[in-house]
């Protein structure tokens, strides 16, 4: 109770030493030397800077202080993506290589997951990216002022001139790029990061020539054309971001950049071809090229063997012979690259017979992305047939895999790594599945064998009519479980499909009685686009499904008892975790019934049984619905938005008393 009085009152400082006090062992003796640290009587600090803040600091390790630190140059307010974070630690030298295999990424993602485990970042979806708060940011910027400064808009540097200044953090740069000349005369500058500069457009020989001990240098999301020959004599450079530029060209001299480790050219709308030298930089470790439009990729990629991160890969050359241009890259040249940890492989769809077999030697790799061109209709039939060669031969050896990417495929069905049985053995990492546009699968792998899928997405697959229980797996078992780890499953654009069945589960009550079979920690489904689909699955026996929304579901005419699940007993609970529900663009849905639930009374005056969390209902393009089932069977509605649904002449009052009903956005 001390120490949350030194807080003052102040819910982030609280949040912090929280963080602190984690980190350490429960006991008396640690938890005093916070209470009686000298961090709390800082004299230096600003008078609005909590001294929690600092002890909070304080209490860090070395390794985590700067990491911390660096934060404080991105914008206020600004979304920073993990990936980035950890490629700018691991260029500025914060993480050291320790012994044994671990890579200096994992390390750095390490450290970035302990930030926001002692609430000194703040992460956002499922810690994808993160925010840090103002005055932690305040704090920071004020333990690095000697060293490092963040210009705003039009802003002049304040810097002491016996300071060493390393970092340069710029907003709004003009149209030429330029360095205050203070900064430029003390020429030991190692990160120059620009942002939100749009206006700049011109990059200057004597800006290298005076920052030769460039380490960091970012410059995406500006109008930036082309690069001075000069910039090949920052040989210390290891990070380079030219994304979302409008950059046509990368100078030769490029090849010089003997230390660089990360190259982000992704998105770059202008730049068609590489240099050649890009092969020469043979200490790169992330070379990013998704959303550029490549014609190909210079061969001797394969010589760059420090390379774990490899995004856009393009293959082939971008012409309409069937062989291979002399300057495009073969997917052979992926073979050498045995650390790759994330690999993307764009126009698969010019792979030559027997170049396929390149994912033998990467047993670490844990992302993989295909992703084809669609072919034009004379060619489509030759585009099928080496389709299916080469996906087939593109079965990923490594049992790391954490993500898979299919996009654009077309070829005669699902590759034969994807249809084995023993997939649980194959893929037993696996956590994240996206199939799109994949419209010549007729059938769906058996993917409810993976054991640790938690999220699914399936966009446009046009083939597919009916998932049965084939997509759920054998189950060899009564204690067999299918997808006993999805959360989120999603289906969009699927035109074709008709039916979608539990199979046997559907009439097996025991399993409402016992532990959950399947999907058991299912929270999140969405049908999107589905405009054949003529009934839905009894999707109340869902256990821990949440957030359901169903749209544009055509054929629906009729929702009832079957939706909730057999009830096998008194004591069951149809959708008993569900929060939200939303039906969108149901054009032909005419009925909603709950069945027999309307008429018992029983389940009215005792424990709910009928959707008893559901909080939002939403009714949004359903004009031929005539009427609501009785909504006062649902103790938890808070929130009830009607749109486009002018059949609906009347909804039941709440039936309990004290229930309470708030329409926010009614209309009727």
């Amino acid at each position: 109770m001390k120490i949350v009085e030194k807080c003052d009152g102040l819910p982030l400082a609280v949040k912090v030493i929280a963080g602190v006090l984690r980190s350490m062992d429960r006991s008396t003796i640690e938890w005093n030397k916070v209470l009686e640290s000298d961090a709390w009587s800082m004299s230096q600090l600003h008078e609005k800077l909590p001294r929690a803040l600092f002890l909070s600091y304080e209490n860090l390790p070395s390794d985590l202080k700067q990491c911390f630190l660096y934060c404080s140059l991105f914008p206020e307010d600004y979304k920073m993506h993990r990936k980035d974070l950890i490629h700018y630690w691991v260029a500025e030298g914060f993480v050291k290589a320790t012994q044994g295999d671990a890579l200096m990424e994992d390390l750095a993602e390490d450290y970035y997951k302990k930030l926001i485990w002692r609430n000194l970042l703040h992460g956002h979806g499922d810690n994808t990216w993160c925010t840090m708060h103002d005055l932690l940011r305040s704090l920071a910027l004020f333990m690095i002022r000697d060293e490092s400064i963040f210009l705003g808009n039009e802003q002049s540097p304040n810097t002491n001139p016996l300071s060493k200044l390393r970092r340069l953090s710029m907003v709004n740069a003009g149209e030429i790029l330029e360095v205050p000349d203070v900064i430029k005369q003390q020429k030991c500058l190692r990160s120059l990061l620009v942002w939100s500069s749009y206006k700049t457009k011109i990059v200057q020989n004597e800006l290298f020539e005076n920052l030769r001990y460039l380490r960091v240098m970012k410059r995406s999301n500006t109008r930036l054309e082309s690069l001075p020959d000069s910039v090949g004599d920052l040989l210390h450079l290891r990070y380079l971001n030219l994304n979302w530029t409008q950059i046509k060209e990368l100078p030769e001299s490029i090849g010089r950049l003997v230390n660089l480790e990360i190259l982000n050219l992704s998105d770059c709308k202008s730049l068609h071809t590489l240099p050649k030298a890009i092969t020469k930089l043979y200490n790169l470790r992330c070379l990013r090229l998704q959303g550029t439009p490549l014609s190909y990729v210079p061969k001797g990629i394969g010589k760059l063997q420090r390379l774990n991160h490899l995004e856009g890969f393009v293959v082939g050359h971008d012409d309409r012979r069937d062989t291979q241009d002399d300057e495009g890259c073969g997917l052979e040249e992926l073979q050498s690259l045995s650390q790759l940890i994330f690999l993307s492989i764009r126009r698969l769809e010019r792979a030559l017979p027997g170049g396929a077999l390149v994912l033998t030697n990467s047993r670490s790799l844990r992302t993989l992305i295909l992703e084809c061109n669609k072919p034009g209709y004379a060619e489509e039939a030759i585009a099928i047939q080496r389709n299916d060669k080469t996906y087939n031969e593109l079965s990923p050896q490594s049992t790391h895999l954490q993500k898979l990417e299919i996009h654009n495929f077309i070829g005669t069905g699902f590759f034969s790594w994807m249809m084995s049985s023993p997939l649980s053995a194959s893929f037993p990492n696996l956590t994240s599945i996206t199939l799109d546009n994949c419209i010549s699968f007729p059938q769906l792998p058996p993917l409810g064998l993976l054991p640790q899928l938690q999220s699914l997405i399936i966009k446009d697959a046009d083939a597919i009519k009916t998932i049965g229980p084939e997509f759920l797996g054998p189950r060899a078992s009564s204690a067999a479980t299918s997808f006993p780890k999805l959360e989120e499953l999603q289906f969009f654009g699927m035109k074709n499909w008709e039916e979608w069945s539990f199979g046997m589960v559907e009439g097996v009550g025991e399993e409402r009685r016992g532990a959950p079979k399947l999907l058991p920690y299912l929270s999140k489904l969405g049908l999107c686009g589905c405009p054949k689909l003529r009934s839905l699955p009894p999707l109340g026996l869902l256990p821990q499904l949440k957030s359901l929304c169903i749209e544009t579901a055509d054929a629906i005419k009729t929702i009832g008892p079957e939706f909730l699940g057999p009830r096998a007993s008194s004591a069951a609970t149809s959708f008993p975790k569900l929060e939200e529900l939303e039906f969108y663009g149901m054009k032909n849905w005419e009925e909603w019934s709950f069945g027999m639930v309307e008429g018992v009374g029983e389940e009215r005056r005792g424990a709910p049984k009928l959707l008893p969390r559901l909080m939002t209902l939403t009714l949004d393009g359903c004009p031929k619905l005539r009427a609501l089932p009785p909504l006062g069977l649902l103790p938890q509605l808070k929130s009830l938005y009607i749109n486009d649904a002018y059949a609906i002449k009347t909804f039941l009052a709440p039936v309990h008393r004290q229930q309470r009903l708030h329409f926010p956005s009614l209309k009727c």
